[in-house]
């Protein structure tokens, strides 16, 4: 079997453990929770979570090429709105209560974690269960780029040394985020997961438990149970799962009692992120979907024309890199609206291609009369669903559980084209003599050559408007002598 190819990893920060009072008393005494970062106000997680790239406004004079790639600085604006805040209390709550049950100061921990481990999945549960949850929405409306920027809230791996005047060697992971494999294989996300846990401690478990592809995968599951107890990881984040819509029905059922051993039997949460076309499969298995409903399921939705789009697309219309900025209007926010359908993906990027076409056609301004035109020529593969959402025509959406997103590197090589164009037709009308196309060799006029008085193209030159050849005029001259003269001259000689 080939070598699987590593997956995409999401990095978090490295910390040496650093102990705090919890405040929630259940939560004192358990140094895997003292370690990690307080619990956040919402106030607070707004303003860690907050990014705003730089901008100057003197960015806008810069040449067309410059400004084609700085257009891509708003695809880092993060503004938190109540769905993020919720979110990460979500997240706060599953991290902590995950490692209640998991406390390595108490007696006989790791003896139970082992007989769990051993055990597989015919035991009781932990007392103090961990629960996840399913988080599922349409495509392009940020549940993984929310996830994300909750995730590094919290430092990925903490390093223990002591604890409470004693010797505490222990290698925290505090967060785990997995693709689920293409082909929806309980084997591709072991293999993922070791590679994963390489990447972020500089460990060899891929080389050492994966083997080139030749343990089985009851093998590999067991190996991922032991390392998760091993690392005392606290949650475990599974995106795109509505991949395992490939698989076949007794993998899609084997991969999700997986995820529910693992909460069961280690005390590790578990949250499964994805699109609607996920639902199905979440739905199909009733104790993944009471244990995944421990804090509710998670459905997120596209924006409504409501104050949370109005602060979205005001933090999104500063930066505007075109020469000639416009105020954000009504006309323009409802013509944002319609090209996206409150998707945030697609309204991020209706506005970049909006200024990708106003600097490459040299308009220089931003209108909803451009707006529009962008999301006809760039989302064709969406409008199906984009149309649907328009008409809230649910049983139209129901057979188009997926959007294709838009292509943003293709956009960007055509718009960058179409500024190299406008730069040569400036030439052209700035500097014609430097563009004129070459003429063709019968309206080609000779050039103007001074000849010396001892130069043979001299002497053709006075005769050719007698109608003589070149070669008669030369004749004529004495310059080109019949070749008799030279055979008589070397008899002569012999």
């Amino acid at each position: 079997m080939s070598e699987i190819s590593a997956p995409r990893v999401v990095r978090g920060s490295l910390e040496q453990a650093r102990y705090q009072d919890p405040v929630v008393p259940i939560y004192r005494g358990n140094p895997l929770i003292e370690a990690l970062p307080k619990i956040y106000t919402a106030e607070e997680a707004y303003q860690r979570m907050t990014h705003y790239p730089e901008y100057h406004e003197s960015q806008r004079d810069l040449a067309n090429e410059i400004r084609m790639h700085l257009i891509y600085n708003a695809n880092q604006i993060f503004k938190p709105n109540w769905v993020h805040l919720e979110l990460e209390q979500r997240v706060s709550r599953l991290l902590r209560a995950g490692y209640l049950a998991r406390n390595p100061c108490i007696q006989g921990c790791w003896r139970e974690i082992n007989m769990r481990i051993d055990s597989l999945s015919n035991i009781p549960r932990l007392h103090a269960a961990a629960t996840g949850f399913n988080l599922v929405g349409i495509s392009g409306v940020g549940k993984s780029t929310a996830m994300e920027a909750i995730l590094r809230l919290y430092p990925q791996v903490i390093v223990h040394n002591t604890y409470a005047e004693k010797h505490f060697s222990f290698v925290q992971v505090v967060w785990l985020k997995l693709d689920c494999p293409f082909d929806g294989s309980i084997k591709g996300l072991c293999i993922n997961f070791f590679q994963e846990l390489d990447e972020i401690l500089g460990t060899n478990y891929y080389q050492n438990y994966g083997r080139g592809g030749r343990t089985s995968t009851d093998e590999l599951l067991g190996y991922m149970k032991r390392l998760t107890a091993l690392h005392g990881i606290g949650c475990l984040v599974v995106d795109e799962i509505q991949h395992l819509s490939t698989a076949k029905n007794a993998g899609i059922s084997r991969m999700l009692n997986f995820f529910v051993q693992l909460v069961n039997t280690m005390g590790m949460p578990v949250v499964l992120v994805g699109t609607y076309k996920a639902l199905p499969l979440l739905t199909s298995e009733f104790r993944q979907a009471r244990r995944a409903s421990g804090q509710g399921d998670f459905v997120w939705e596209r924006m409504k024309t409501d104050e949370v789009w109005q602060m979205f697309i005001e933090a999104l219309w500063h930066y505007q890199f075109v020469r000639k900025p416009t105020p954000l209007t009504s006309q323009i926010a409802e013509a944002l609206y319609d090209a996206s359908q409150g998707i945030t993906d697609f309204a991020v990027k209706a506005y970049l291609l909006a200024q990708m076409r106003a600097i490459a056609t040299g308009i220089e301004v931003i209108t909803p009369a451009l707006i529009h035109s962008v999301a006809a020529d760039s989302f064709r593969f969406a409008k199906d669903v984009l149309d649907a959402l328009r008409a809230n025509d649910w049983q139209k959406l129901k057979m188009v559980p997926d959007i294709q997103l838009v292509d943003m590197e293709n956009h960007y090589e055509k718009g960058l084209a179409e500024v190299n164009q406008l730069s040569l037709r400036k030439q052209k009308t700035e500097t014609p003599e430097i563009a004129q196309p070459p003429q063709s060799r019968q309206n080609r006029s000779k050039p103007d050559v001074v000849l010396a008085e001892d130069d043979l193209r001299s002497v053709a030159v006075e005769k050719e408007s007698d109608g003589l050849t070149p070669y008669q005029v030369l004749q004529q001259a004495r310059h080109i002598k019949p070749i008799s003269e030279f055979l008589e001259l070397e008899e002569k000689h012999s």
